[in-house]
């Protein structure tokens, strides 16, 4: 890692699984540990991109065009704030009904 080398460069068609594709992406020829390829931020910046890691399991979400931010210190905050008690509501006698 690390240091100068002299490596392959291409121009590449990137097709990704949401059926996104990139046309004449410049690409280096390297080697990337545990992964076949490195998606840079010019692709990413393009959508929305995402990082989970439930139960030990990580995954990647992208999607294009972008629909929206995503904030999961906001959404984290918003759903541990205590919610309001519910009261049950006061059944009404015959004679009020009329």
């Amino acid at each position: 890692m690390g240091g100068k080398q002299t490596v392959n460069k291409y121009l590449v068609n990137v097709t990704l699984p949401n059926h996104l594709c990139c046309v004449g992406v410049p690409v280096a020829e390297g080697k990337v540990f545990g992964a076949d390829v490195l998606i840079g931020m010019d692709i990413i910046t393009q959508g929305d991109f995402a990082v989970t890691n439930k139960g030990g399991k990580t995954m990647f979400s992208f999607r294009y065009p972008s629909k929206e931010h995503i904030d999961f210190v906001w959404r984290g905050q918003r759903q541990s704030q205590p919610r309001r008690p519910t009261h049950p509501r006061k059944k009404r006698s015959k004679k009020s009904r009329r």
